[in-house]
């Protein structure tokens, strides 16, 4: 992420677009991926809109893919106000997923909160499932007697 800053802070839009060499074209100098995750942490940071050459913080609305360009955003860059911004941000996704939100985590860390409350129930009905297995396996036992000694005696004795 820092080298890419620095290629922005160098050669600004030209390291997001691809470069025509000697009759080849080379790819651009900071990949889309690493270009949105600097864009989406702009705009978590209040500096989506402008960008300083000097502390690499920002970005430009002008780097933004056509497709990806959004009027309310334009609009907010124009304002310069970060305050409507959070009230704005309705993603730019084409789809149903916001654009902003948080990096996807692993399944565990994303529901963590739902297990732990899980767990925490089970365990308030801990007890009671424990003292009720023991009286089952209680009553599954068979009673003593000459009776089921005969039967035991019979299984081993099959030979």
């Amino acid at each position: 992420m820092r080298s890419a800053v620095r290629k922005l802070c160098q050669q600004g839009v030209e390291a997001l677009r691809p470069q025509k060499v000697n009759e080849k074209w080379r790819k651009p100098a900071i990949s889309r991926r690493v270009a949105g995750d600097l864009r989406k942490a702009a705009i978590r940071a209040g500096t989506y809109g402008k960008f300083d050459a000097e502390t690499g913080a920002g970005w430009d609305p002008a780097w933004d893919a056509p497709d990806r360009r959004h009027p309310l955003l334009d609009a907010v860059a124009a304002v310069d106000d970060t305050e409507s911004m959070d009230s704005i941000l309705l993603g730019t996704n084409k789809g149903a997923i916001q654009s902003i939100r948080p990096p996807k985590e692993t399944k565990r860390e994303r529901t963590r909160e739902t297990r732990a409350q899980k767990i925490e129930n089970l365990l308030k009905e801990a007890d009671e499932k424990i003292e009720e297995y023991r009286l089952e396996k209680e009553a599954n036992k068979p009673k003593p007697g000459i009776e089921e000694e005969f039967k035991q005696a019979m299984k081993g004795s099959r030979y």
